[in-house]
């Protein structure tokens, strides 16, 4: 009888990534067999897992590029990267050929993210992600979204009762104040300002106690116009009331309505305005002098 032919083996390949391999064929001397070749499929990670997985290289990223910053003479950008609460990825266009990277940071900070920050920021950032492995082609700055739970309609509802406009008791009450920027009770929008108010107390401690300063951060008033307002700091002495604002970047373009504000304040009993850049609250050397000068005008106004 003739020899039965050996049947054509049966092959179950899946390839991982690699080239198809060549399987030998059956001859009258092997024997019959079923060959069954497997081979796991990897999958790409998910966009939530991969995205989980670069945070700390995100946030490390973030670190070295502010110090960076800071190294190159960038104050300003530095402490505006220290204030940054995260970092996210997004596609940097609709065909997601790179990410770009978008600086979560709550929301008074991201008028002070103008472009000639960016501008400064985006490279470095870049280099120091591409260091790490990462590609971004883009950074941003947004506001950080706001933390709310099922009673967030009843919450809602109470602030809209209360107006916009806040004092430290609310401030006080807020949830999530992000650390460091708390002193003594006082709820502060940013470093600067803490760096100011410090000054203040180093002033005030050095004053004799009959004629010495008071200090109120960001309390809420109304002026003459009928507009509500908060300063960043209201200081007495001697009888005379004066504001300190601590102006960011934004101001630079505001330099108009900055100007029609003050005349509002002073109009409504304030004697003296001055406004303080926060580059200027780097060294506390220069800020003490400039805290003594704004009190000397204040006590000298006539």
């Amino acid at each position: 009888m003739p020899k039965s032919l050996n049947p054509q083996p049966a092959v179950e390949l899946v390839v991982e990534g690699k080239a198809p391999f060549a399987l030998p064929s059956a001859t009258p001397e092997s024997p019959a067999a079923e060959v069954r070749v497997s081979v796991a499929v990897t999958t790409s990670e998910s966009s939530s897992e991969a995205t989980k997985a670069s945070t700390p290289t995100l946030h490390l990223v973030l670190a070295q590029t502010a110090f960076f910053m800071h190294e190159q003479g960038h104050n300003q950008a530095a402490a505006l990267l220290a204030d940054v609460e995260d970092v996210e990825l997004v596609p940097g266009n609709r065909f997601g050929d790179w990410q770009d990277a978008v600086l979560i940071v709550p929301p008074y900070l991201v008028p002070r993210f103008t472009e000639d920050v960016t501008a400064a920021i985006q490279p470095v950032f870049e280099h120091v992600a591409g260091r790490h492995g990462l590609e971004i082609g883009g950074v941003t700055a947004a506001p950080a979204l706001p933390d709310i739970g099922d009673d967030w309609r009843q919450i809602l509802q109470e602030k809209l009762a209360k107006g916009a406009a806040s004092n430290q008791a609310s401030r006080s009450r807020a949830k999530g104040v992000t650390p460091g920027l708390s002193r003594e009770g006082f709820v502060f929008d940013s470093r600067e300002e803490v760096l100011v108010y410090e000054a203040l107390k180093r002033a005030q401690a050095a004053l004799p106690e009959d004629s010495t300063i008071s200090i109120f951060p960001l309390p809420m008033g109304r002026v003459g116009v009928g507009n509500a307002w908060t300063p960043d700091f209201l200081v007495t002495v001697a009888g005379r009331v004066g504001i300190i604002e601590v102006d960011g970047p934004h101001h630079q373009k505001r330099f108009g309505v900055d100007a029609t504000r003050d005349r509002h304040w002073r109009n409504s009993g304030i004697v003296h305005i001055e406004r303080i850049l926060v580059e200027e609250t780097s060294a506390d050397t220069d800020l003490d002098a400039l805290v003594r000068q704004f009190l000397t005008r204040l006590r000298e106004y006539r």
